[in-house]
């Protein structure tokens, strides 16, 4: 469990930083990350540091092909959670 724990912490962290990242290069117009690594990062359990920084950042909050994605992957983490937990 403990291993758990401290993997969503850096998945999370490293997707935030990512989103972080790519907003400051969109400003200045620089090399962009790709939507398809960032929506990977929030696969794989980023998906609470990604949702946040796109709160916090206001980055991809008016991209909606990229928010369908996003949720979709949320959903599909849902369900995920509740079939393994599910007593």
């Amino acid at each position: 469990m403990k291993f758990l724990i401290a993997y969503l912490i850096i998945i999370n962290y490293l997707a935030f930083s990512m989103f972080a990242y790519d907003k400051e290069k969109a400003i200045k117009n620089g090399r962009r990350v790709a939507e398809k690594n960032l929506l990977t990062l929030c696969f794989f359990g980023g998906s609470l540091g990604g949702w946040i920084a796109m709160k916090k950042l206001r980055h991809k909050i008016s991209k909606d092909s990229f928010k369908v994605k996003f949720f979709a992957i949320v959903a599909i983490q849902i369900a995920v959670f509740f079939i393994l937990f599910k007593r």
